[in-house]
C-alpha cells in the first residue's frame, strides 16, 4: 500500500509516522523543512518561533503514550507550570482572570461579584448559542467589557456572535459561579485549563519535536503540490509524477483542494467552503527583560498586539545574547510603524529582532462548517482521499489535537498500532 501525505506540519508528520509501519508513505512539503505552524528558526539572538510559541501537553492518555514513545521526557524536556498574566491598564492581573478577581480594583471586583450572583440566580436563562452569548452568560458584563470582548474581538477580528460555541469546546474555561468564587476565596492555582502544565524541549523548541518525528520518513521537501489526479483504476498521482498512490492524506488548506482536483473529482461541498475565513498573524521576535511569565494577554484596543509569548522563559537555551527573547503577536498586515509603536509602549523594554507574517494562522468556523466538512470528508474518503489537520478539517487544533486526529485517521485506515482513548483496531487488522 502506497500513501502520499500532503503537508509536513505536525498533522502530516504524525500520521506518516503512524502509517509508516504498515505502508509505504511519502510526505510532500512545499517548504525546505518540515514544521508547518510549529516551525522555528535558529537566529544569533535565540530560537524564533515563527508562528507562536508551541508547547506540548495532552489530555488523552493515548496521545501522551504515543508522543513519549519518541522522546526522553526527563532528559529532553522541561516540565513547566503555566504562568500567564493579563495586561489591564498599567497592572498585570493573573490568568485566568475570573480566578483572580481579588487583584482587580475594589469597585470593579464588586461589580463582577454582582454579575456572578445574577447569573447564579437566573435559573431559566437560555443556553448560549454562540461564543458571545457564552462569554456574557458565564462571566457577566463587567468581565466581558474589561477583557473577554476586547481580547477576542482583537484576536478573531469578527462578530463574536457568528462563532459557534462548539468550535471552541475544550479550549475555553467553562467554570460555574461556585468554581469562580471558590478559586478566589481559596486563591487556588488553576489546574484544569489547557496548558496549565506543559512540556517544552530543552533545545530547539517545537522544531525539535517535529524534526524527531520526521526522522526516517520519506520526505519530498521543496515540492509544491498543484495537482492530485485520480486515475482510471482509482489510484492517485501527485503533480505529473509517475508513482501511483493507493491513498492520499491531505493536510493543506481545504479551500485550495478544488484547484488541485480534476473537474470530475471536485465535490460540490468544496464550493460552499470557499468563503471560510481565517485570521493571519505577524510575529515580532524581540529581546525583552527577564521574566517568569509565560504568556501576557493584551486586551486593550489601544495596542495592536494581542499577546506576548515569552518563549525565552520556556527554556534558557532559547536565549543567546544575555537577554531573554519573546514573540509579540499582531494581526496579519500590521505596519512596521504600528509594531514599533507597540514595542515601545509594551512592558519589558522590547527590542525588535525580526518579524514573520502568515496570512492564514487561525481558522474561523461558521455555524454550518462542521456539517459541510463532514460531508466533504465522507465523499473524498470514498475515493481514497482523507482530510487531516487544522486547515483541512477546519478545526482549531493544538499540537495534541493534531496528533489525536492523526491517530483516529490511522486507526480508521487500519493502522494496527494506533488507537484513541482505548478504541483500538484489532491487532490483525489490515490497511484499508
Amino acid at each position: 500500500m502506497r500513501i502520499a501525505v500532503i503537508g509536513g506540519g505536525i498533522s502530516g508528520i504524525s500520521v506518516a509516522r503512524m502509517l509508516k509501519e504498515v505502508a509505504d508513505v511519502t510526505v510532500y512539503e512545499r517548504n525546505s523543512n518540515v514544521g508547518g505552524l510549529i516551525r522555528c528558526e535558529e537566529l544569533p539572538a535565540g530560537l524564533y518561533h515563527l508562528l507562536g510559541g508551541h508547547v506540548f501537553n495532552a489530555q488523552s492518555p493515548d496521545v501522551s503514550a504515543w508522543f513519549w514513545r519518541h522522546f526522553d521526557r526527563e532528559g529532553e524536556f522541561h516540565h513547566l507550570t503555566r504562568n500567564a498574566r493579563i495586561l489591564l491598564g498599567n497592572s498585570q492581573v493573573g490568568y485566568p482572570l475570573e480566578n483572580h478577581l481579588y487583584q482587580l480594583p475594589p469597585a470593579q471586583c464588586a461589580a463582577v461579584v454582582q454579575d456572578l450572583i445574577a447569573i447564579a440566580q437566573d435559573a431559566g436563562r437560555t443556553p448560549p448559542a454562540n461564543f458571545r452569548d457564552f462569554l456574557l452568560g458565564t462571566f457577566g458584563p463587567t468581565l466581558c467589557e474589561a477583557y473577554f470582548f476586547p481580547y477576542n474581538a482583537k484576536l478573531w477580528r469578527c462578530d463574536l456572535s457568528s462563532i459557534p460555541l462548539g468550535w471552541l469546546e475544550g479550549k475555553l474555561p467553562m467554570p460555574l459561579v461556585a468554581d469562580i468564587l471558590r478559586a478566589n476565596v481559596l486563591r487556588q492555582a488553576e489546574k484544569g485549563m489547557v496548558h496549565s502544565q506543559f512540556f517544552y524541549p530543552r533545545h530547539g523548541g517545537s522544531q525539535f519535536i517535529i524534526d524527531r518525528l520526521a526522522t526516517g520518513l520519506s520526505l519530498r521537501l521543496s515540492t509544491e503540490v498543484s495537482r492530485l489526479i485520480r486515475t482510471a483504476d482509482g489510484c492517485w498521482r501527485v503533480n505529473d509524477e509517475p508513482t501511483a498512490y493507493d491513498r492520499v492524506v491531505y493536510t493543506g488548506d481545504v479551500r485550495a483542494l478544488g484547484r488541485m482536483l480534476g473537474a470530475s473529482d471536485t465535490p460540490p461541498e468544496l464550493g460552499r467552503l470557499q468563503a471560510l475565513r481565517t485570521r493571519g498573524i505577524t510575529n515580532a521576535f524581540c529581546h525583552c527583560d527577564s521574566t517568569a511569565i509565560s504568556w501576557l494577554y493584551v486586551p486593550d484596543a489601544g495596542y495592536r498586539a494581542n499577546r506576548i509569548i515569552y518563549t525565552g522563559a520556556f527554556s534558557p537555551e532559547n536565549n543567546r545574547t544575555g537577554r531573554m527573547t519573546c514573540v509579540v503577536e499582531f494581526a496579519y498586515g500590521e505596519s512596521g510603524a504600528a509594531i514599533a509603536g507597540d514595542l515601545h509602549r509594551l512592558p519589558g523594554n522590547l527590542e525588535l529582532i525580526a518579524t514573520n507574517s502568515v496570512a492564514d494562522a487561525y481558522v474561523i468556523q461558521e455555524h454550518d462548517t462542521r456539517e459541510s466538512i463532514a460531508q466533504l470528508k465522507a465523499t473524498l474518503k470514498a475515493r481514497g482521499l482523507w482530510l487531516l489537520g487544522r486547515f483541512a478539517e477546519w478545526e482549531y487544533y493544538n499540537m495534541d489535537k493534531c496528533i489525536g486526529a492523526a491517530m483516529q485517521l490511522a486507526g480508521e485506515m487500519g493502522g494496527r498500532s494506533w488507537c484513541l482513548d482505548g478504541r483500538c483496531p484489532p491487532a490483525e487488522s489490515k490497511l484499508r
